[in-house]
Parts: structure tokens; C-alpha cells; sequence
């Protein structure tokens, strides 16, 4: 090949390499100008300080599966396991509940006293007055069987329950005989009106009861046929249904006292001179020192006799204020200090907690007798903080100007108008009446008609 042909080659070939260079610049810049806006489909390749930095760049096909989502419960699964486990949960609860519910229930003393006396029931001597008989007991009792012939029917609700509460002479207690009872009181909770009434009624009330024939004070009834007598016989003379009796101690008094940490009663100089006779019996019965529990006469020093002092009562002191008969207008003052003492109870269990109340319940629960069943203490307990809301509305019988004092068998006894007192009772616990002086005032209006100027009562 000559030498013109060779350098004609030659530039050529220069300007075809100078061709392909240009075109490679360009597509440089093109590439670079694709990478600054984005993926376009050209993947580059890092470099090996960014492979370094950024390991998860390297090809590695473990890495580039999509990892599979494991498998789990179900909404309705995990919904389904919650239910299971509160209902475990309640049922565990309920069974605590009915386990300790019949715990306690099963210390009740169930014993029924059969046992009847069918001699004249004792009377203590000291209760005895030489003052002559005021009127002839064969005409009285004539009276009264004609009394119980009228009050035929009994008044009864099921929104009323009424409980008698009764309760035993601690000589009676210490002797482990069958006494007259100190207190009788009837517990009436009305569900409808909301109240809660509690009666006292007076022991020395003189009763005729026809299936011993034999006329005496009201307490009497319990010595000659017990607690179901004795709920018989109200039932005769004041024409209300009596649902069930608790009959307590007083030494489960004492314990419920001292369980709830004592008790705050307005006391007066007379009646802390008045608890010591009452106290002395008692520390006698409990073998407690003599003297233990008396109130120091420097409280009252420079006071006079109705000046009152606020105390807190321990069980035994509690016990004999509520005893208390021979201060003040006697047995009347004496049930209204008992329903004092009583409501003081109820407002002090209410602060109780559980601790202290299982210890009242265990201490206090064997001493009780009672006929109320499971079932019924159960509604009384699923109800309980409902009545601690109620009115509580306080009662004595009898009322005052619907009796006369009398005496016979050379006892002090009262002699009620039954007619009226069983109204008034009625009046207040089946919610037509809210207090005494509501109840005389329905009776009168009533029974304006038939007054006896002779006797001063209505109703005859």
C-alpha cells in the first residue's frame, strides 16, 4: 500500500475512534442525568465503600424473598379465651362466696326449744309490791279472752317482714334455764315505703294466755313455751304476723359491743349512779372484779342528776344502760335507752371492715338462735346495703295515755289498750302512719264514734 492511500486510512480511522469517543461521552451524560432523576430500569453498581457501608446491596437471595407472615390466633378465637376465663374467674368468686356464706350460716344455733312449762311461771321477789290489787284478775282475764276473740285475723304484707328480736335474761344464761325475756323488740322492714320501724314492747303488758290459763306479764310467755309462744302470743293480742325470732344473749350483746369498738351514749348523773346496781349482777355472771366497769363519779362532779355527760360504752356498761329500769320514768325510759343502744349498734357495724366484721360474725353467730332460713338471711345480706338507707322510725307499746298502771298478784303490771295499740302498730309499720303522734291522731279520727268516757279509750 503507497503512502497516500495509508495516511488517507488513517484519518479515517481517527475520525471514526473521534465518532465513537463523542457518542460514549454522550451517553455518559445522558445516564447521568437518568441517575439524578430516578430508577429508569438501569440499576447502577455501587461501589465497593458503599457495598461496605450498605451489605444489604449484595446479592444475596435469601434476602430478596419476601419473609411469609406467621400464622395466629383470630379475633374471635382471642374473644372467645377472655369470655372463658372471666367466667372461671366469677365462678371461682361465687363459690368463695356460697362456701363462706354457709360458713357462717352454719353457726347459727338452729335448736328449736320445744320444752313447755306448763306450772305458774316464777316471779321475782323483788319485782313484788305490797300495795293491794287494784282490780280482780278473774274479771281481767274475762276481758282478755273476749280481747282475743276479736282479733281474729292477723295483718300481713310481702313488702313487711317483721323479726322479733328477743332477748334472754343473763341469770337465765348463767343457769342455762328457760327465764322471762329482758327485751323484746320487733324489727319491721318495710321494702315498699323504705322504712325500718323498731317496736319495743313493755314485758310488764298483762297478758291472759288461754292454753296455760293463767294471766301474767307478757315476758312470762317465753318461760312457758319459748320463742314460738311468745311470737304467738303477740300475734294474738296486736294482730300482726311475726315471720321470724333471733333470740341473742347478753353476752353476745357484750361481744357486739366490744366487736364494733364500744359505743357513744348520752348518759346522765342519775343513770351512771343508776348502771352500777345492773353492773354489779353482771360482773358477778362474767367473774369480773367488783366495781370493774363503774363510771367515776369526778364526770358528774358539781352536775345535777338530769345533766348528761357524752360517754363511750364498753360492752359491759353498754349493757347495763340498756338495762337500766329504776331511773327515770322506769320501764318506759328503760326500751327507749334499749332502741338508743340498738341504733347505735347499726350505725357503728356500717363502719366495720371485713377483718373486723368475720370477728363479730365468728364470735357472735353460735350465740344467736333463730328460724330464719339460709335463704332468707341470703335476701337479707343481698339487700343489706339498701337498708342501710332506710328511715328508721322507733316505736314503744304501749303508748302513752292507751294503758293504765295497775297491780295484781302483787305485781306491777300495765294494762294496754289493745285495740289501739294494735292499730298503732299497724298504722306505722304497714306505712299509713309515720310516727306516734300520726297514729293517735288516724286512730282517733276513726274511731271518734265509739268513745268510752268510762275508760277514756276508743275503740269500744
Amino acid at each position: 500500500m503507497d503512502n497516500d492511500n495509508k495516511n488517507t486510512s488513517n484519518t479515517q480511522g481517527d475520525k471514526d475512534l473521534q465518532s465513537l469517543i463523542s457518542n460514549a461521552i454522550e451517553n455518559r451524560k445522558i445516564l447521568d442525568a437518568s441517575n439524578s432523576n430516578g430508577p429508569t430500569g438501569v440499576i447502577p453498581i455501587p461501589s465497593k465503600e458503599q457495598q461496605k457501608a450498605d451489605p444489604i446491596h449484595e446479592s444475596d437471595p435469601k434476602q430478596d424473598k419476601t419473609p411469609k407472615k406467621k400464622k395466629g390466633w383470630s379475633k374471635k378465637k382471642k374473644t372467645g379465651i377472655a369470655l372463658g376465663i372471666i367466667f372461671v374467674v366469677f365462678i371461682i368468686i361465687i363459690a368463695i362466696i356460697v362456701g363462706l356464706f354457709f360458713h357462717y350460716t352454719g353457726m347459727l344455733d338452729r335448736t328449736k326449744d320445744t320444752k313447755i312449762n306448763s306450772g305458774k311461771a316464777p316471779i321475782n321477789s323483788s319485782e313484788l309490791t305490797n300495795e293491794a290489787d287494784t282490780f280482780d284478775a278473774k274479771e281481767k282475764e274475762d276481758e282478755l279472752k273476749a280481747q282475743l276473740q276479736k282479733q281474729s285475723s292477723k295483718i300481713s304484707s310481702e313488702d313487711v317482714t317483721n323479726i322479733l328480736l328477743i332477748g334472754e335474761d343473763i341469770r337465765d344464761t348463767e343457769e342455762e334455764s328457760r327465764g322471762n325475756t329482758d327485751v323484746m323488740m320487733i324489727i319491721s322492714i318495710n321494702t315498699k315505703n323504705k322504712t325500718i320501724t323498731m317496736t319495743s314492747l313493755m314485758r310488764d303488758m298483762y297478758i291472759y294466755m288461754a292454753q296455760f290459763d293463767e294471766g301474767n306479764r307478757l315476758n312470762s310467755a317465753y318461760w312457758h313455751g319459748g320463742c314460738e309462744y311468745l311470737e304467738q302470743c303477740i300475734e294474738d293480742y296486736f294482730g300482726i304476723q311475726i315471720d321470724r325470732y333471733a333470740r341473742v344473749n347478753f353476752y353476745s350483746f357484750i361481744d357486739i359491743v366490744e366487736t364494733v369498738g364500744g359505743i357513744d351514749m348520752e348518759v346522765s348523773k342519775a343513770e351512771a349512779e343508776g348502771m352500777k346496781k345492773p353492773m354489779a349482777e353482771q360482773n358477778k355472771y362474767l367473774k369480773n372484779k367488783k366495781g370493774t366497769d363503774y363510771i367515776s363519779d369526778d364526770i358528774f362532779a358539781g352536775k345535777s342528776d338530769e345533766d348528761k355527760v357524752k360517754l363511750h360504752l364498753n360492752g359491759n356498761q353498754a349493757l347495763a344502760f340498756a338495762r337500766l329500769r329504776y331511773v327515770g320514768n322506769s320501764d318506759y325510759e328503760r326500751t327507749e335507752r334499749q332502741r338508743r343502744v340498738i341504733s347505735e349498734i347499726i350505725t357503728e357495724s356500717k363502719k366495720l371492715s371485713l377483718v373486723q366484721l368475720d370477728k363479730l360474725l365468728n364470735k357472735v353467730l353460735p350465740e344467736i338462735n333463730t328460724d330464719l332460713t339460709d335463704g332468707e338471711i341470703a335476701n337479707l345480706l343481698l339487700n343489706a346495703f339498701d337498708y342501710m338507707k332506710y328511715d328508721i322510725q322507733q316505736l314503744r307499746i304501749p303508748a302513752d295515755g292507751y294503758f293504765t298502771n295497775e297491780v295484781i298478784y302483787s305485781m306491777d303490771v300495765l294494762n294496754p289498750d289493745f285495740a289501739a295499740n294494735s292499730a298503732f302498730i299497724q298504722y306505722i309499720v304497714y306505712g299509713s302512719c309515720k310516727n306516734i303522734d300520726e297514729a293517735i291522731k288516724q286512730y282517733q279520727e276513726e274511731n271518734a264514734y265509739n268513745y268510752s268516757y268510762d275508760t277514756g279509750y276508743y275503740g269500744y
